[in-house]
């Protein structure tokens, strides 16, 4: 069946698919097939030559050697070439921009198991359904931290943060279920610094609810060893500190938390063996992170530095410099910045982290690929960290493969993705040149396909995918910005013994001349698209009888309540589009300090779309 389509055909056709150009019922039932190219799965067996991939919607119907073309099919002829798995960055810590990079490089899913709150499952679900392009995100929520070795860390969460503190068991237990009730994705433990009972109950019952589990196990309390009696098919983040655990002298490593492989210049062949055993008994999924924190001392560490300046001459006008040029800060040589003392113990550590992580996969442990950009670039990150467990752990080119495919889906428990099969999403990278005779050909890339539709894999100038950043410079953060400016502010200009009313000097509620004021808190902090006014309550300091209030440059109606609070009507008009409003309290002059002038910090309102769940918020 000779309907072989050209490229430009495909691009075309895609780029009216992102247009959000109609579709007839003819072309949404209209299969996609990809035929005549040698099929690498993801599962590690052998390849499949001269195979056929059948493609419907966003499924794959059918792949192997026999498989049946349906009438009509737009067929993709991908003889001599290599057809994949879509790649899978196990952390690729998100920023807005990173979108277009990911697919670019074949990259189709990434795991972001940083919180980014009610932000993150605004983006992933405006990607899933289409508003912008990106990979498939799947997202932690917030983040669950230990409270410390005395277990008194505060938990001082407030609206939009990506983290909260367990203290009990019954913290960690209640987190969870929020966090899963709220359509979290995986569950992520940030620290392993705290109690050991709370952060076991928090993995039994995300086990429980069947979330895969990212343990960012650095200690000093809680590390690998530790996790590993907890449960079974957990994720370490970075290897999970193993090297503390295997030390000659533990006491020397015993508050070790660094990301560096130091500690395992100390190990103890003794120790390595019975460790290896555990862990894989325990089926665990190292994460070693090889790019981020063994960076440097990589056999071909002079090649990824070119690399990483040649991706800077691709990127898009839309891409901050400042995101782009903190990787080359990052993959500096390691002479520049340690002495010859700390070189010795660096390098000796990473030969023996190295041979760990090697004997550990032989034993049968997995590795996962992560990015864990800003480290290194979107995208090529995750090859990179793919190339560097072949080249520098040692091991082949299929389980280079593996680890950035079907070891991550099944480390993190996500079953739609990771293989090219039947039943799962039609996520496939088919590139020119063998991977399994060199990992890097994954790199030489002749079609992505993400979600059954071929990716243009140009970038957009008006590429979409900052509708919820607070900044263009700062994707991510609190939804109270100038939090700093707003301290300062109050140490300066508040008083707090001024009365509420009836008080002629600066600082009362009716004052002759206006405080700056500034925003400490408020509620709600997300508001889904198309709802009716809202009412959003501010609370500060230095509100006056005269505070106006604006929402992105228009004033609304205010009322103040007192110096410390005021309520703010939002209306409907300007919760019609997603993406973020600035809300802002003016006071009127003449002002009590000209210099730090007459308006607050921002309270940066999040407004999803309406089919997006969000997280609990507080009463007023």
């Amino acid at each position: 069946m000779a309907r072989t389509i050209l490229r430009a055909a495909l691009i075309g056709g895609v780029a009216l698919a992102f247009s959000g150009a109609p579709m007839s019922v003819a072309q949404q039932e209209a299969a996609l097939v990809i035929q005549g190219g040698t099929l690498i799965d993801g599962n590690g067996g052998a390849p499949i030559p001269n195979a056929t991939i059948v493609i419907q919607g966003n499924r794959i119907l059918a792949a192997g050697r026999n498989a049946r073309v349906p009438a009509g099919a737009t067929i993709i002829n991908a003889a001599g070439k290599f057809i994949v798995p879509g790649l899978i960055d196990a952390k690729g810590n998100w920023n807005w921009n990173y979108g277009e990079p990911n697919l670019i490089w074949g990259v189709t899913s990434v795991i972001v198991s940083g919180g980014r709150s009610n932000q993150g499952f605004a983006e992933r679900d405006a990607i899933n359904r289409g508003i912008y392009r990106g990979p498939r995100l799947f997202q932690t929520g917030v983040t669950l931290a230990g409270a410390g070795p005395m277990n008194n860390r505060p938990d001082n969460y407030r609206p939009g943060d990506g983290n909260r503190i367990i203290k009990t068991p019954e913290d960690a237990v209640a987190h969870v279920r929020t966090m899963v009730e709220a359509g979290a994705d995986i569950i992520t433990f940030q620290n392993g610094d705290g109690s050991l009972e709370a952060h076991r109950a928090g993995v039994v019952e995300a086990q429980r609810l069947g979330k895969g589990i990212d343990f960012r196990a650095m200690g000093p309390q809680v590390r690998a060893s530790e996790v590993c009696d907890m449960g079974k098919g957990i994720v370490y983040v970075h290897t999970g500190n193993v090297g503390a655990q295997i030390a000659k002298d533990p006491m020397k490593w015993a508050t070790y938390i660094g990301l560096p492989p130091d500690a395992y210049s100390d190990m103890d062949e003794a120790k390595v063996g019975p460790m290896i055993q555990k862990l894989v008994a325990c089926d665990a999924y190292l994460e070693p992170d090889l790019m981020a924190a063994d960076r440097g001392f990589h056999k071909n560490w002079a090649r990824v530095q070119q690399e990483d300046r040649e991706f800077m001459t691709t990127l898009p006008a839309y891409y901050p410099q400042h995101s782009a040029r903190g990787v080359l800060e990052n993959v500096k040589s390691p002479n520049t910045y340690l002495n010859a003392e700390q070189l010795q113990v660096r390098q000796t550590g990473f030969n023996n982290h190295m041979s760990f992580l090697k004997r550990f996969v032989a034993a049968g442990g997995k590795l996962v690929a992560a990015s864990d950009a800003p480290q290194t670039h979107p995208g090529l990150g995750t090859h990179q960290e793919a190339t560097a467990i072949v080249e520098d752990v040692g091991l082949t080119p299929m389980q280079g493969l593996q680890s950035a495919t079907s070891w991550v889906a099944d480390g993190f428990k996500l079953p739609d993705v990771g293989r090219v099969q039947a039943g799962k999403f039609a996520d496939i990278l088919i590139v020119n040149a063998n991977p399994l005779a060199d990992i890097k050909n994954l790199r030489n890339i002749d079609t992505v396909i993400k979600d059954g539709k071929v990716v243009d894999r140009r970038y957009d100038q008006n590429y979409k995918g900052n509708i919820f950043a607070a900044r263009l410079d700062d994707d991510f953060g609190l939804s109270l910005g100038g939090d700093d400016w707003a301290a300062k502010n109050k140490e300066v200009n508040w008083n707090a013994n001024s009365r509420n009313g009836g008080f002629a000097g600066a600082g009362g509620i009716d004052s002759e001349k206006s405080p700056t004021p500034g925003i400490e808190a408020f509620a709600p902090h997300t508001v889904l698209r198309g709802s009716p006014v809202t009412v959003v309550k501010l609370t500060g300091y230095n509100f006056v009888t005269g505070s106006k209030a604006f929402v992105d440059g228009n004033e609304v109606p205010a009322k103040v309540v007192s110096r410390t609070e005021v309520e703010v009507s939002v209306p409907a008009n300007l919760l019609a589009e997603a993406g973020r409003r600035d809300i802002v309290v003016r006071n009127p002059k003449p002002l009590v300090s000209p210099v730090w002038g007459d308006t607050s910090n921002i309270a940066h309102l999040l407004v999803p779309y309406e089919f997006t769940k969000i997280l609990p918020q507080p009463k007023w």
